[in-house]
């Protein structure tokens, strides 16, 4: 059986996922059209992306798909999904039989997702987004076994577009939020309040309807001008703290409702690390699961999954869904890359030791590993690293790479037996999707990856999982005694996480990147003058 999934046009992170498979084993592949469009949360019918998908399991015409879903916003009809920019109807999809093509709400491909790919066999699942189909805003799902079923939504205005107004109130542009929670520690101690913000709990509603102005990310509520630094801090500590409290009365309350144990946690709030960590810590649940792909960038998949196993009756026969399940690039076409560059050199042997004797050197170190991951941060296979040691590798990193804020952080990666050694926290955190505190005696050692409040935003390695990543963060500790990595997305601001080896190499070339490793076995690394 082959299933594509979809999420295009007109709406954001548009993206598409294929499984292939039968009785005994399942294939996954999915890429967002940013990576292949090179356009940040890419709005484009995502053409690159079915093509790149339908290439890596040799699929060659439509007519070999058996399903095709995509999710919905504004209408279940796919040529009339969309609200002022019409979506493209020049498309695959219309040359389909009807029966091969269906739409499906925007929330339960969030909730296919999250719970298919967390290992769980029975979950409470929490949608929580800006808004989905028909404009909902928060759903509560609870899962047993194969079936996935509705227990309340609500599109009355919540959380997520709360977050998202201030956001925009504080000056930060649309799919932003990132920012504010990264910029919310410094406004702890500015004392003066900036909103007064009117909110009704009740069930699966958090209701800030008197605050936000529907339809826009403007804020009803007096909102003095945001002028200094203070001020913007100030008002995105408000947020973030007004979001943690939201999101532990749905958890809460999805306890109650669902009687389940375990959690599962998706829609684009489901990426504010610190809101997590604070439902981790509760003790609510026994376990907690926030897919990697939490945001739109993971729709396609749970489209494709939907069609998979509630459309075909296609079993699981597979426990986790790995994060690295991009396009993968053969040696031919690394070689091809490399050939059509010039400016470095090419070391061939003991490249990962070469690249670990630089991180701990100091020296900037990008990688290209294998497939890419889901979702929107780097997880290893395309990242750029560097030591955590020194408090200024933050700074020089922003200076000659990345260009962005000063406030934002940077995430440290661990070897993961030795999590509970330098944070206050003693479980898998795989996908930056937990923020907890740097131990006190720690903060001075890994500077470059603390926050100003003392927090972390972490990523665990495992050599099953992260098997190149892990062993240069190995290396790094035999070279410097410490296990820990500074980790950051392979791009400058404003670009996508690089995806071929040839975005990796024209990235490496045009900033301030020491050497890139491609594949853990060809390190590139900048002759004098480049």
């Amino acid at each position: 059986m082959r299933v594509l999934g979809l999420h295009k046009d007109p709406w954001h992170n548009t993206g598409a996922a294929l499984i292939s498979g039968d009785d005994d084993q399942a294939r996954f592949v999915m890429v967002s059209e940013e990576r292949l469009d090179r356009v940040k949360d890419s709005r484009a019918f995502p053409e690159k992306a079915v093509a790149a998908c339908m290439r890596e399991f040799g699929v060659r015409s439509f007519a070999d798909l058996d399903l095709v879903v995509t999710d919905y916003i504004a209408s279940d009809s796919w040529k009339e999904d969309f609200i002022h920019r019409p979506c493209r109807t020049d498309v695959f999809l219309a040359q389909l039989p009807k029966d091969k093509v269906l739409t499906l709400n925007h929330h339960l491909a969030h909730a296919y997702a999250a719970y298919f790919s967390s290992g769980f066999n029975n979950a409470a699942i929490l949608v929580v987004d800006g808004r989905g189909s028909d404009k909902e805003t928060q759903s509560l799902y609870v899962a047993d076994g194969m079936t996935v079923r509705l227990i309340a939504s609500t599109d009355v205005i919540g959380i997520g577009l709360l977050y998202a107004a201030v956001t925009h109130a504080i000056g930060f542009g649309l799919l932003q939020e990132g920012k504010t929670m990264g910029l919310a520690p410094y406004g702890e101690l500015v004392d003066r309040r900036i909103f007064n913000i009117q909110r009704a709990f009740d069930g699966i509603v958090t209701d800030y309807s008197s605050v936000c102005v529907d339809g826009s990310y403007d804020l009803k509520i007096p909102t003095p001008p945001l002028r200094s630094f203070e001020d913007r801090a100030r008002a995105a500590f408000e947020v973030q703290k007004e979001c943690e409290e939201a999101m532990l009365h749905l958890s809460k309350w999805a306890k109650d409702s669902t009687g389940k144990d375990k959690l599962c946690i998706t829609g684009g709030v489901a990426l504010n690390s610190v809101a997590n960590f604070k439902i981790l810590q509760s003790g609510l649940y026994r376990d907690v699961f926030i897919n990697p792909a939490a945001s739109d960038t993971g729709i396609p998949l749970g489209a494709a999954l939907y069609g998979y196993h509630a459309c075909l009756g296609m079993r699981r026969n597979y426990d986790e869904i790995p994060v690295f399940i991009g396009p993968s690039y053969d040696r031919r076409e690394i070689e091809a890359a490399l050939s059509s560059f010039d400016g470095f050199g090419v070391r061939r042997e003991r490249a990962l030791e070469q690249a670990a004797a630089m991180l701990a050197d100091n020296k900037i170190v990008a990688c290209h590993f294998g497939k890419s991951e889901m979702g929107p941060r780097a997880l290893g296979n395309r990242s750029i690293l560097m030591s955590p040691l020194l408090p200024e590798n933050k700074d020089i990193l922003n200076s000659r790479v990345k260009h962005r804020e000063s406030f934002r952080p940077f995430a440290p990666a661990i070897m993961e037996e030795h999590t509970a050694e330098y944070f206050e926290m003693d479980r898998p955190s795989p996908y930056m999707l937990l923020v907890p505190q740097v131990r006190a005696d720690k903060r001075t050692i890994i500077p470059a990856v603390t926050h100003v409040d003392g927090s972390g935003r972490l990523q665990t390695l495992t050599p099953k999982r992260n098997p190149l990543l892990y062993a240069l963060a190995r290396l790094f500790k035999e070279a410097t005694g410490v296990p820990v990595l500074l980790n950051t997305s392979f791009n400058v601001n404003g670009e996508p996480i690089v995806e071929s080896p040839v975005d990796a190499i024209r990235c490496f070339l045009g900033t301030d990147i020491d050497a890139l490793l491609i594949g853990g076995d060809t390190l590139l690394v900048k002759k004098q003058g480049h």
